[in-house]
């Protein structure tokens, strides 16, 4: 539970960022961060006005461990950390607190955390047959139009989640992605195997809920934009099923897993060779 002060705090300061225009995916990944914070100070009496580098080290041994017991990667440990600190300018500027203790901190303790406890086993790069198992495995032709591609332009899946029917050109044949901060190039050429898994699939898509009306590329069975933990679902609930995937994996045992960011590692190594 968090406090009615910590809640507080989080519903002013997420509310601050939408005034700086920040993303509403942003402002979401932000509060569920800064609830695992809010959280943690409240079980240990204090608030976020109460921060200081002394007890900044009794909140990172907190939250460095997730609900299922596993301690999270220093790349997710780093992102709850950048949250806080997004929090603790905004009370800066409000005049509620004099300094943000976070940058400090994080330079003292994360960095040199990350560095030795850093991912140093390779990120898992299935072979062609591997991917083309998984797609045979998934279910309908969405599920395997995701999967393509993933596989033929490494795109992230926030930014695949973000297509829309009208940057598809089949005739032409590319997708144009949207535009984002680690989005240089926009359009991306597609053969003609993706191609036609992606017709199919827009051939199935006008029998789901609402296909009409949602601008989405890819919808669910309520009719709307896919999920965004429903997408990274799939991809590991297929990888599975093709033995490639291991649910047990920790967030440092990369080389196990089987994600939406394992088809970046797959197309780059597939373009070298």
């Amino acid at each position: 539970m968090i406090s009615s002060e910590n809640s507080s705090t989080i519903t002013s300061a997420l509310q601050d960022l939408r005034l700086q225009g920040k993303a509403e995916s942003t402002i979401a990944s932000y509060r569920s961060d800064l609830n695992k914070c809010g959280t943690s100070l409240t079980n240990l009496g204090l608030t976020f006005h109460d921060l200081t580098k002394r007890n900044l080290t009794q909140l990172l041994e907190s939250v460095k461990v997730n609900a299922s017991g596993h301690e999270l990667s220093p790349g997710r440990l780093s992102g709850v950390f950048s949250a806080l600190s997004a929090l603790m300018e905004y009370l800066v500027f409000n005049d509620e607190i004099e300094a943000n203790p976070v940058p400090s901190f994080r330079k003292r303790y994360l960095t040199p955390y990350k560095r030795s406890r850093g991912v140093e086993i390779p990120r898992f790069c299935p072979t062609t047959e591997q991917v083309r198992q998984v797609i045979n495995l998934a279910p309908n032709s969405r599920d395997k139009a995701i999967h393509m591609l993933f596989a033929k332009t490494g795109l992230r899946k926030k930014e695949l989640r973000a297509l829309d029917v009208e940057d598809l050109d089949l005739v032409e044949k590319f997708v144009m992605a949207k535009p984002t901060a680690k989005r240089t190039g926009r359009k991306l050429p597609l053969d003609d195997e993706c191609c036609r898994f992606l017709a199919e699939w827009l051939h199935d898509r006008r029998f789901y809920k609402n296909a009409s009306n949602e601008p989405a590329l890819f919808i669910g069975i309520l009719g709307v934009r896919i999920g965004r933990n429903k997408l990274g679902s799939l991809i590991t609930r297929d990888g599975l099923a093709a033995g490639i995937h291991d649910p047990e994996a920790n967030a440092r045992q990369v080389d196990r897993k089987f994600t939406p960011h394992v088809y970046r590692h797959y197309l780059t190594t597939t373009l070298r060779e």
